[in-house]
């Protein structure tokens, strides 16, 4: 059988002990997650603020879109008066004429 002797298993203990503390020593610490993490925290925010802004600019031209069409309906109304007034007068005018 291996490792017998308890001086051997000491032995592996502490090459196992030896290779995780080198281990961490040499990682890099999770800097290149995090540096990930952060260019992707910064794209979603960003994303976030330009959605926003585009549903704050829809809203603002649905307010603008729904008064100018109320205008609109007012003025044809007014133009509607207006063309039965001198359809009015027309017809006046043709049967003096006539």
């Amino acid at each position: 059988m291996m490792f017998t002797d308890p001086n051997q298993i000491a032995i592996i203990v502490l090459v196992l002990i030896v290779g995780l503390v080198l281990g961490l020593l040499l990682a890099p610490k999770g800097t290149k997650w995090r540096t990930r993490y952060e260019a992707e925290r910064d794209a979603h925010a960003a994303f976030r603020q330009d959605a926003d802004a585009k549903m704050r600019e829809r809203d603002a031209l649905t307010t603008n879109r729904d008064a100018y069409v109320r205008d609109l309906e007012k003025a044809k109304i007014d133009l509607v008066a207006a063309n039965e007034k001198l359809a009015a007068e027309n017809a006046e005018l043709r049967a003096r004429t006539v």
